[in-house]
């Protein structure tokens, strides 16, 4: 991390919208007719990471869902 000329270390936590940024930019219609999120699972990887790591993790979003939230719990999100 060298080639960054920027100190790192006082980050304690990262937002995130998940509207075009973690999710894809897609919009999949689900069966009821409503939109479906996406999220890359490298994205998933690294927030997962991030909690390990001892970082807090937010997630905001236009929309919410029963199964984005927990998707975003599952990966150790403390707000949603």
């Amino acid at each position: 991390m060298s080639s960054i000329p920027h100190d790192l270390s006082q980050i304690k936590a990262f937002v995130l919208d998940m509207d075009g940024v973690v999710s894809a930019n897609v919009s999949p219609v689900g069966p009821d007719g409503m939109p479906m999120r996406t999220v890359n699972v490298k994205d998933g990887y690294a927030m997962q990471y991030a909690v390990k790591q001892g970082y807090t993790l937010a997630v905001i979003s236009g929309g919410a869902s029963e199964a984005m939230t927990e998707r975003f719990r599952n990966l150790g999100a403390k707000y949603i």
